[in-house]
């Protein structure tokens, strides 16, 4: 199989994508200032390409973990979310990789693999749809497909809007894990994949789980977890 070259992290073939993304990310990061919370002291490794998964509870949530990660993040979304032609173009040119969930969209998961091959995280929300009331249900067996392909780790992340205007916007990332951690089948089976699925469904609910420690704790020293 032939190697992907990997993307540099400066690149000005991204500037299109890199200069609004700035922008926007200085507006929101006022309105929001989201804080960053790591759950561990294992970091992430950002050299690396990755599956970003997390709950989806607000239309800001890309906006907010696109601001929180660090690094040049892209996004999967339904053929339904990027709209018409114009809307298509414009998140398309903002790093969304449009996904027809109804089919097996060879071509759509080809380019969701591709990007993490070449070095970068690539967001996933997999529950398949808006959850208002944060809590993270059933997962998809999408994410374990994509990141097996790609031979990238998968990340949890958490990421909850404040109650009020003025309360920070808080992302937790859990540690990132890869299939092979837990499955070392060249080809893992549909039971495989069911487990492995309910595996990065528990590494959510560790961030959830770690998010409302993090709350209840705010403001005292001992048992915060690490922020930056």
């Amino acid at each position: 199989m032939k190697e992907v070259k990997k993307d540099k992290a400066v690149d000005i073939k991204f500037l299109a994508m890199d200069l609004p993304r700035l922008f926007a990310g200085i507006i929101w990061g006022i309105i929001y200032r989201p804080k960053r919370v790591y759950i561990s002291n294992r970091r992430p490794d950002k050299k690396s390409g990755a599956l970003v998964i997390a709950n989806h509870s607000s239309f800001t949530d890309p906006v907010l973990l696109g601001i929180s990660m660090g690094r040049r993040l892209w996004y999967l979304a339904g053929e339904l979310a990027m709209g018409n032609k114009l809307k298509s173009f414009l998140l398309k040119g903002c790093g969304c990789i449009g996904i027809d969930r109804n089919i097996s969209d060879i071509d759509g998961i080809r380019k969701a693999v591709n990007v993490m091959k070449r070095g970068h995280y690539l967001l996933m929300f997999p529950q398949g749809r808006l959850e208002r009331d944060g809590e993270i249900k059933k997962l998809k067996s999408g994410a374990i497909l994509m990141a097996w392909q790609a031979g990238v780790p998968i990340l949890p992340v958490y990421v909850k809007k404040g109650i009020k205007w003025y309360n920070r916007a808080i992302v937790m990332i859990g540690e990132e894990f890869y299939i092979s951690d837990y499955c070392d089948k060249k080809m893992p089976s549909m039971a495989d994949i069911e487990h492995l699925t309910d595996i990065a469904a528990e590494k959510m609910h560790e961030c959830e789980h770690a998010y409302y420690a993090y709350i209840k704790s705010h403001g005292k020293k001992r048992n915060v977890p690490r922020t930056d």
